[in-house]
């Protein structure tokens, strides 16, 4: 029972205190914490007592490490005062609150049953900025990560809920413990709760869940939501009021701060999945944030965009502690002085996998924020994992919290737990004290709100203002409670903003404000007649009742074909949401295909129609229609939805319809609808286009996989083989040949044949080819591809955990041995360019000189007008430059030059496409026809590539610009060609 479980992990945690003095000075292993000096010593008080303390002013030795100039690292705590602190908060004394792990790797039901780890409180006595005194201010705790201390009391967030833990007798040790929300489910990964987080502008804790399920309720009680979402949560300081802020699917929200207006910024892990995305996001009150794969966990929530914002993605770094360095400086030593100077906002942010802190300029973008990456701290040990930063306002520095080598059951970079790896906390000090108050930073919040003066902010030219305006009536005005005057101005102000084009987190609060209010019924959307109000007023109707939601629907009907891109997506939105869209809507659709010609917007519309409701009866036969018609372009987006929602249909029903297609005119996307069918009925047909020489190999290798029954292996395995060896071979038909490998049985023999590959192959094709390592636990095998891995000369074109995990199922030392040496200096020289960003775009702005750099692009220095134009000098092939300067900084257009592939704009993707004739197309895709795709290629050229005669169209993740033109160039004609590319708004 509860007893047993509590003597339990109390000795546990005492003996791992004595284990940890006894030991750490004979540790072999040179991690932090080892050989500690005698004179460390541990406290432990009188029978009765649970304070465990320990004092020291043993500092280790600092990790070798890269900061801008002016700022130093410094040990602030390191073994014994902690062993694996996880996350954390300063008190109003400067004492340090941290989460403290015991290094164990426990699931949920291992947590309950004794409950090992503790909330430490470090205290500086001497104040010389190091701590040398540690209690254990609460033990018998399952996984405490977070900690707040408000009026004296410390909040914690260790599942299954947020704790308030006080010291009543000032003894050090917290004798009040309650949890105050209880509810939020946990495995022990770390994808849990964390927090809780003070708002200053409105007094509430704020914290995080990750997607593990929830069933919040109310101190009476009353569910609040019971789902897997993840999401942001609020609550009064006593547990009262427990309200959700935003929700998602993605996995694992981590930390949040606040701007000194109250606006929610945080870091969440694998907000998308593929590829994975770790972000930072501004968290909109209301806002229910999507992730394709994982749409059951909010499938019950109202929602209001398709597609929520995302401030930035980080890709695959494991973000995790974040917060606003208040006091702090940027790299150029500016000071940043009050909210209102204008200057940015530095948001830090910690990357546990990649030993990094960096620095976020948020600069205002409309009505949020725009996010511009800083690298500050980068550490270069691999067993260093940061989990946390904070300001000490005392005098500007940041604290940084690493938890060491013992994480590994939700670390997508540790093969293996190594508790013998201590964290400790490291300190980064401006050159100058900064020190401040929190009041200063927090500011005066002014008279309280009412309705009254927030209805007033609607009126204001910054979409900022009116958004939180929007935003607060969704709050705290609930539907029915306001004043009829000031509803009808409401709904006037509303109105007025529906021809008011506003960005996506503007009218994400205004589809919420006018759900909740009822603001924008059918009479309301059938007066408007603007593009922009009609699609902005679709998505804010509120229907009275079913009758209005049909009549609404004709409306929405009408636009589906609209030349407005944004106003069709929405019309079908509305359209594909109503309940008897498949009965009433896709029978007009059919009508659309006995006209002579289908326009390109009533083709996008068919598609997406089709996509969104397939397994309808009615639109299933106008998929049908849509593959026996004789227009290529029609027969292709049928095959296209085919592919996409295969699975979810019955192969029966749609053999006689693909069968003559498959002997008549095979196509890529033919054998792609196949393949999702998952039916074997194809296969003998497949087989024989498989070996047929006479086909185009993409055609050849699409057929062999869409095979359901035939595996891989033998000749058919020495066919996809040869293509990943065929210096002739398409990227096209490389590509798909890596992916077919990757999928197939990893025996030994097959690994020794393709080892050499792995030395040889492109960056998307080795990304296909590791996840074949996933399944390999032959170590000689894993060897010899690790060996032909390190040759690669695109091995640093991924983060390093992907090749730690693709080694995952082999001993540590293959990778550690083997790949990462060879990595670590294949990104030695794109670290240093990254490092060199700020400066050179400081540069840029001192040194450049935009008329010689005008002189550089109309010579052609660094090939910039092979691809891009600037009023009629260069060709069109990328982005337009002619106004580049308005919508980019100086690093923006650096980071371009330098790292093309990293900023990749959107409808500039390259693409390979394959026609019938053998031929490959490498270029961008200009435009879509009804005849086929208009390509403009690497030198100049535009074609037409009809689309019968397409039979393989492939994105590449890189570039058609390629990486080191800044090398055939000074660095004085680099900084005047930004210099002059800034110039142009």
């Amino acid at each position: 029972g509860w007893w047993s479980a509590l003597v339990v992990s109390r000795l546990l945690i005492m003996s791992r205190f004595l284990l940890v003095l006894s030991a750490l000075g004979v540790l072999a292993t040179g991690g932090r914490g080892a050989d500690l000096p005698p004179d460390a010593s541990m406290e432990i008080p009188e029978s009765g007592k649970r304070a465990v303390v320990v004092t020291s002013d043993y500092v280790g030795d600092v990790p070798e490490h890269q900061l801008p100039e002016g700022f130093t690292l410094e040990i602030a705590a390191d073994a014994p005062l902690v062993t694996h602190p996880i996350m954390g908060c300063l008190d109003d004394r400067g004492r340090l609150f941290v989460g403290d792990a015991v290094g164990v790797n426990w699931n949920k039901a291992q947590l309950e049953k004794a409950p090992p780890n503790r909330v430490l409180m470090l205290e500086d006595t001497d104040a010389d900025g190091r701590f040398d005194k540690s209690t254990v201010f609460a033990d018998n705790m399952t996984f405490p990560q977070g900690a707040l201390w408000l009026d004296g009391s410390l909040y914690v967030g260790s599942p299954p809920g947020i704790w308030k833990l006080t010291d009543t007798d000032a003894d050090g040790v917290a004798d009040e413990r309650e949890m105050i929300v209880d509810g939020f489910d946990y495995t022990g990964n770390a994808a849990d709760i964390h927090g809780p987080f003070l708002n200053p502008t409105n007094g509430r804790l704020y914290w995080c869940h990750g997607r593990k399920g929830h069933k919040a309720i109310q101190k009476d009680g009353t569910v609040v939501d019971e789902s897997l979402a993840c999401g942001i949560w609020s609550c009064e300081p006593d547990g009262s009021a427990v309200a959700w802020h935003s929700l998602g699917c993605g996995d694992n929200p981590v930390e949040v701060d606040f701007t000194p207006q109250g606006d929610v910024i945080g870091v969440q892990n694998l907000y998308y999945r593929q590829p994975r995305g770790d972000t930072i996001v501004h968290w909109l009150f209301g806002g229910v944030y999507e992730r394709s794969d994982q749409m059951k966990a909010i499938a019950h929530l109202p929602r209001t965009l398709e597609t929520m914002p995302v401030m930035y993605n980080f890709g695959h770094v494991a973000v995790s502690g974040s917060c606003f360095w208040k006091r702090g400086r940027t790299s150029e030593g500016r000071a940043l002085e009050s909210a209102a100077s204008g200057e940015p906002l530095d948001f830090m942010v910690t990357h546990f996998n990649t030993q990094r802190v960096v620095r976020m300029e948020l600069t205002p973008s409309g009505s949020t924020f725009k996010a511009v990456e800083n690298e500050f701290l980068k550490v270069n040990d691999p067993d260093i994992h940061f989990t946390d930063v904070m300001e000490d306002p005392r005098d500007g520095s940041l604290l940084v919290l690493d938890t060491g080598g013992w994480f590994r059951i939700g670390c997508p970079a540790s093969l293996m737990a190594k508790s013998e790896i201590l964290g400790a906390v490291y300190r980064v000090k401006p050159a100058e004290k900064l020190g401040m108050t929190n009041a200063e930073w927090r500011m005066p919040n002014g008279p309280e709100k009412s309705v009254s003066s927030v209805l007033m902010d609607l009126d204001s030219g910054d979409p900022a203002v009116v958004r939180r305006a929007l935003a607060w009536i969704a709050e705290h005005v609930e539907e029915g409670e306001m004043e009829e005057e000031a509803w009808q101005r409401l709904a006037g102000d509303a109105r007025r903003l529906l021809s008011k084009e506003l960005d996506d987190p503007g009218l994400h609060a205004l589809i919420l404000v006018c759900h909740q209010q009822g603001l924008i019924g059918y009479q309301e959307v059938k007066d408007l007649s603007d593009p922009v109000a009609i699609r902005q007023g679709l998505l804010c109707f509120a229907p009275d009742d079913a009758a209005s939601a049909n009549l609404a629907l004709g409306i929405a009907k009408k636009h589906l074909d609209s030349k407005d891109a944004m106003l069709a997506e929405v019309s079908l939105r509305f359209v594909t949401g109503h309940p008897d869209a498949d009965e009433w809507v896709a029978p007009e659709l059919a009508g659309w295909l006995s006209e002579s010609e289908v326009s390109p917007e009533r083709l996008k519309a068919l598609s997406a129609f089709c996509r969104q409701l397939a397994t309808g009866t009615e639109t299933a036969k106008l998929l049908k229609q849509l593959l026996l018609n004789v227009s290529a372009a029609l027969r292709n987006a049928g095959l296209e939805v085919l592919a996409e929602r295969g699975g979810d249909l019955m192969a029966a029903d749609w053999m006689d319809v693909l069968t003559p297609m498959l002997v008549d005119s095979p196509t890529p996307l033919l054998l792609g609808a196949i393949k999702a069918l998952h039916a074997d009925d194809f296969d003998a047909r497949l087989m024989v286009l498989a070996e047929d020489e006479d086909q185009p190999l993409s055609i050849r290798l699409k057929a062999l996989d869409a095979a359901k029954s035939v595996k891989l292996t033998g000749d058919t395995f020495e066919l996809v083989r040869g293509v990943l060896v065929d210096p002739g071979a398409t990227p096209a038909a490389r590509i798909q040949a890596a992916e077919m490998i990757a999928a197939s049985p990893a025996t030994n023999e097959a690994l020794k044949a393709i080892a050499p590959l792995f030395a040889k192959v492109g960056p998307v094709e080795l990304e296909a080819l590791l996840g074949m390592m996933r399944r390999v636990k032959d170590e000689e095998a894993a060897r010899g591809v690790a060996v032909e891995l390190a040759k690669n000369p695109v091995l640093g074109s991924r983060q390093e955990s992907h090749y730690r995990q693709a080694f995952s199922g082999v001993s540590p030392g293959i990778f550690e041995k083997v790949i990462r040496p060879a990595y670590v200096r294949a990104t030695e020289a794109n670290e240093a360019k990254k490092r060199q960003l700020a400066p050179l775009a400081e540069q840029a702005i001192a040194r450049g000189d935009p008329a010689a750099g005008k002189q550089h692009f109309e010579l052609g220095k660094g090939t910039c007008l092979a691809c891009h134009k600037i009023g009629e000098v260069g060709r069109a092939i990328g982005p337009d430059l002619s106004k580049i300067g308005a919508i980019r900084t100086e690093r923006d257009l650096l980071e371009s030059i330098l790292f093309p592939s990293n900023t990749l704009a959107r409808d500039y993707e390259a693409h390979v496409i394959e026609t019938s004739d053998g031929q490959q197309i490498l270029g961008v895709i200009k435009s879509h026809t009804a005849e086929g795709l208009l390509v403009g290629d690497a030198a100049g050229q535009e074609v037409t590539v009809a689309h019968e005669a397409i039979t393989g169209d492939t994105p590449l993740t890189t570039s058609l610009m390629p990486m080191g033109l800044d090398q055939t160039m000074s660095e004085q004609e680099l900084l005047d060609l930004v210099a002059f590319l800034r110039s142009l708004k």
